[in-house]
């Protein structure tokens, strides 16, 4: 390939910038290696699927597992938290939670 076509080539494409946490990022990396593919890979066909079918072809619904954490912390969020800081602290809470069974 010429130099004059490899500058066709590069100005056909165009930079997707995105900011996203950086342990999803090289978790998603490894994965995606494992598959062979990069994240630029993975975008593409991600566009191009888009663009194919004419919408998100991810499912945005949460798992099961995703709606049972929800509900685990929408009913715990008003129990109050005791903070035990040291073996006569986790003692007396102990006291205390035994004297309550009684």
């Amino acid at each position: 390939m010429t130099q004059n076509n490899l500058a066709k080539k590069d100005s056909s494409k165009s930079k997707v910038r995105i900011q996203v946490d950086k342990t999803l990022k090289q978790d998603a990396e490894k994965v995606l290696s494992n598959l062979g593919m990069t994240l630029t890979d993975a975008v593409t066909m991600l566009f191009k699927r888009i663009v194919a079918t004419d919408y998100f072809p991810v499912s945005l619904q949460l798992t099961n597992r995703e709606k049972a954490n929800q509900r685990l912390l929408k009913a715990t969020q008003d129990i109050p938290v005791k903070n035990l800081n040291n073996q006569k602290d986790v003692e007396d809470w102990l006291k205390e939670t035994s004297e309550d069974d009684e």
